[in-house]
């Protein structure tokens, strides 16, 4: 698979993001380690490119689980002393069980997918965590929008999909009632944070 070179080079990576973010990079995962409760004690976290909520449930005793397609980016991990896996997350059937699954900036790529996805980390978690951007360059016309879609694509062709926020409200109340799940707005700004909690 074809891949933009940000997701090549874990300092480019976080470059891209930076200026994506305008300086809000980190907050964003801050925003999203404020939802883990004490209770949580282990984590999985899908596309997790960077390592700041494995980071966070080291200094909190929570054992964490990240998956990427990235060789870079599971190496970084790795070298940490974090359990990363290599993994594409699209063909991978059982997720590893956990208390909380958090998708951060990764929900657009499976877009065509989602309602499989969805089952699947029901299947392994209580409830999800998800930090999607719904404010984006991406949909800018011009050389900006080019840019951006391309260096935040990770599949062979330019990827032109992108939540906003009605589209993500509409796409989560479609598959709240095909896959079983409660959900709630936490925050919106660049992105959208929800909170997932899977019913039987």
């Amino acid at each position: 698979m074809s891949r933009s070179i940000i997701y090549r080079q874990v300092w480019l990576y976080r470059l891209v993001m930076m200026l994506l973010y305008r300086g809000s990079y980190n907050a964003r995962f801050e925003r999203v380690c404020a939802l883990l409760r004490d209770e949580d004690s282990s984590v999985l976290e899908l596309c997790f490119g960077d390592v700041a909520i494995a980071e966070f449930c080291r200094q909190n005793s929570k054992a964490w689980v990240g998956m990427d397609v990235s060789e870079a980016f599971v190496a970084f991990a790795a070298r940490r002393g974090f359990d990363a896996r290599r993994q594409d997350v699209q063909s991978t059937e059982v997720f590893p069980a956990c208390d909380v699954c958090i998708v951060m900036g990764s929900l657009y790529h499976f877009e065509a997918q989602l309602s499989a996805l969805f089952g699947r980390i029901k299947r392994a978690s209580s409830r999800m965590i998800i930090s999607e951007p719904v404010r984006n360059w991406t949909q800018a016309r011009g050389v900006r929008g080019f840019l951006a879609r391309k260096l935040t694509g990770v599949g062979a062709r330019e990827e032109r999909f992108r939540f906003d926020e009605a589209s993500l409200v509409r796409t989560l109340d479609a598959l709240r009632d095909e896959v079983g799940f409660t959900y709630r707005i936490v925050d919106v700004s660049r992105d959208m944070i929800v909170e997932v909690v899977w019913s039987s």
